[in-house]
C-alpha cells in the first residue's frame, strides 16, 4: 500500500468521521433548542398560573382584612358607647 493510498484511505476516514459528527451535532442542536423552548414555555405558564394564584390569594386576604377591620371597628364603637354610658351616670351622680 503506498502513501497516497493510506492517505486516501485516512482522509475519506476522517471525512466520514467529520459528516457523522456534524450531522448529530445539527441534530443536538435542534433537540436541544426544542427543549429548552419547551422549557421555557412551561416556565411562562407556571408563573401566569402562580401569579393568578398569588392575585387571587392576595384578593382573599384582602377581603378577610377588610371584615376583620370592620368587626373591630363595630366593637370599638360598642366599647365607646359604653364608656360614655357610664361617664354619663358618673357624671349624673357627681352633681
Amino acid at each position: 500500500m503506498s502513501f497516497l493510498e493510506i492517505f486516501t484511505l485516512f482522509a475519506s476516514s476522517v471525512t466520514i468521521f467529520g459528516f457523522t459528527v456534524g450531522v448529530f451535532s445539527v441534530y443536538n442542536g435542534r433537540m436541544t433548542r426544542r427543549e429548552i423552548g419547551g422549557l421555557i414555555r412551561e416556565t411562562r405558564e407556571l408563573i401566569a398560573r402562580e401569579t393568578e394564584a398569588t392575585r387571587e390569594l392576595i384578593a382573599r386576604e384582602a377581603e378577610a382584612m377588610r371584615q376583620l377591620i370592620r368587626e373591630t371597628q363595630e366593637g370599638t364603637r360598642q366599647i365607646l358607647q359604653r364608656i360614655t354610658e357610664i361617664l354619663g351616670r358618673i357624671d349624673e351622680r357627681v352633681r
